[in-house]
């Protein structure tokens, strides 16, 4: 597990931010219990194996899910155990991996409700042409939201020509979804933050950051993009287009 900054001066407030370059679930591991107050991230998640022979014999399953179910699982676990009794955890999902996650959140929060992004623009392909995405917001009974938000939260995403990772958010949605679980001073930690979307919305908002991924070359990206977020006064060059009003 190597480190950009220290996780521990994060949690003790002596440090904005911090990077760990590392499996997610070891970083998770290495935390302390009840110490973060939101976490807001986009984890893996794919569509269930479909084993074709079989399909002649017997119909699709809900346990076809369980390719994803024990890992997603885990990371929630993970995720609960770190957060504060107050936190808040949100996840990007799909219509396929939702119900992983609702059960998963199901058995540990108080209260689940779900958020939709819509991109504003359709996906290629013919028949249904995708336009957003869902967010799993999974919460304790005494959650205090920070403000009101629509259910439906319009963001243009990143345009191909920006992207430098293939699941990259836009930043005024990140900011929009950090406003609403995240105080100033609050910790917000993305165990997958890529691009590190996730930790300049955070400290654009006020909140301190801890971010993982596995890959050096997003870790690299991630510190370069956190190390142009002064407060409120992000890198406009760095993100372009990016900062278009969520609704």
């Amino acid at each position: 597990m190597t480190m950009i900054y220290s996780t521990n001066d994060v949690l003790e407030g002596k440090a904005t931010w911090a990077l760990v370059q590392a499996n997610a679930l070891d970083m998770l591991a290495a935390l302390p219990s009840n110490s973060i107050d939101a976490i807001i991230t986009d984890p893996p998640y794919f569509l269930p194996a479909v084993h074709y022979s079989a399909r002649t014999k017997w119909a699709r399953s809900l346990s076809d899910l369980s390719i994803i179910e024990h890992f997603i699982g885990t990371v929630m676990k993970e995720c609960r155990r770190i957060l504060k009794p107050s936190g808040a955890l949100m996840m990007f999902c799909d219509g396929q991996s939702y119900p992983v996650m609702y059960v998963n959140a199901y058995r540990t929060y108080g209260r689940i409700t779900d958020l939709v992004w819509d991109k504003g623009v359709i996906g290629m392909g013919m028949g249904v042409r995708r336009q957003h995405e869902l967010i799993l917001c999974a919460i304790p009974d005494s959650f205090a939201w920070q403000r009101w938000t629509r259910s439906v939260i319009t963001s243009a995403p990143v345009s191909s020509e920006q992207r430098v990772h293939p699941a990259q958010k836009p930043i005024a949605l990140m900011r929009h979804l950090v406003k609403l679980v995240a105080p100033r001073g609050s910790v917000v930690v993305d165990p997958f933050c890529g691009s590190g979307a996730t930790g300049v919305a955070a400290l654009s908002e006020g909140a301190r950051f801890i971010g993982c991924d596995a890959e050096p070359e997003y870790v690299a990206i991630g510190h370069r993009h956190l190390t142009a977020t002064r407060g409120s006064d992000v890198d406009g060059a760095a993100w372009g287009p990016l900062f278009e009003t969520a609704v």
